[in-house]
């Protein structure tokens, strides 16, 4: 028997086998059983250089918007950057995709990719890229953990027990709870709700871990943030995917540029929305376009539906 290679699991076999080419096993086992993951520096692989390469490309972005420049061992200032929300003590950088060709980089990281593609059985598409830019103070929750899901609910505020949401965030300072890592609350995936006011907190455990490794998490998961206690920045680089069906946060469909397409794979293409037909005028739904990225997964079981309704419409109907 040839796990991977079942005709019924077409669509999702490529995605077994980046798995465990990547060695990421015991890294979905964490994200199934507990909701979240720590992935190290040596298997998010990420090239040689490419850590300081992103960390100085977000310090250089920061000083474009707030006009102060950041030094990691130094507490920093919000400046005369606008964008909300903020504190005395953090800021977040939107839209990064943009603002550097590094982060189209970052989003075709084979580690990154795969998790999100098996979060969101390979309907992913990317949500928000951002940076969270974080010194000694409270933050953004006054001090409390701020617990919370990433996922949209439903009408009667149910989650799904799948996940809509796939987060991950690369960290590029070391994540300590004194240096205000992430808190995750184990397990509080399964629960498919967000928390009650003060619920979760004395379950909360802060998820540390050095600089360069990948922290991933299922939409559900419960999760803050630990204040920060000492000198220094916390920074990362916070990629947030989301299932087709669901409303992007930032835009990307309308702003991604036939250049960026061009020179990256057509994974890109279907995380940016290039394969999104919907939101048509009278032309109707562009269907090359779709077509033209589509995954050969999905292109061959497009295919063989098509041919199954010609057969049909074909066939002479039976007289009884």
């Amino acid at each position: 028997m040839q796990f991977g290679e079942f005709k019924s699991t077409e669509t999702i076999n490529p995605i077994y086998k980046r798995i465990k080419e990547l060695e990421l096993e015991q890294h979905i086992l964490d994200l199934d059983t507990y909701g979240f993951t720590v992935i190290p520096p040596e298997k998010v692989a990420a090239p040689d250089g490419f850590l300081e390469r992103i960390t100085e490309t977000v310090l250089r972005i920061a000083k474009e918007r707030s006009g102060v420049e950041l030094k990691l061992d130094e507490n920093g200032s919000v400046g005369t950057y606008k964008a909300q929300p903020q504190t005395g003590s953090q800021y977040l950088l939107y839209y990064l995709l943009m603002a550097d060709p590094i982060f189209e980089e970052w989003l075709m990281n084979p580690t990154l990719y795969t998790i999100g593609c098996y979060l969101l059985h390979g309907q992913q598409q990317l949500s928000s890229l951002v940076s969270f830019v974080k010194w000694k103070g409270d933050g953004l929750m006054g001090g409390s953990l701020g617990l919370h899901t990433d996922s949209p609910p439903d009408r009667d505020g149910r989650l799904p027990t799948c996940s809509d949401i796939s987060n991950a965030a690369y960290c590029l300072t070391d994540y300590t709870e004194e240096n205000g890592c992430i808190a995750m609350v184990p397990g509080s995936h399964r629960y498919a709700r967000g928390p009650n006011p003060g619920e979760g907190i004395k379950d909360a455990v802060p998820v540390e871990a050095p600089k360069g490794s990948l922290i991933a998490w299922h939409g559900n998961t419960w999760h803050g943030a630990y204040p920060k206690k000492t000198d220094g920045l916390r920074l990362n680089v916070t990629t947030y995917m989301c299932h087709k069906r669901i409303k992007t946060q930032e835009q990307y469909k309308q702003g991604v540029t036939q250049e960026m397409l061009d020179r990256n794979p057509p994974e890109f293409a279907r995380l940016v929305g290039a394969d999104d037909m919907m939101g048509w005028n009278e032309s109707g739904p562009d269907i090359a376009k779709m077509m033209k990225y589509m995954s050969p997964e999905n292109k061959k079981l497009i295919a063989e539906r098509m041919s199954e309704m010609a057969k049909a419409t074909s066939e002479p109907a039976e007289v009884s």
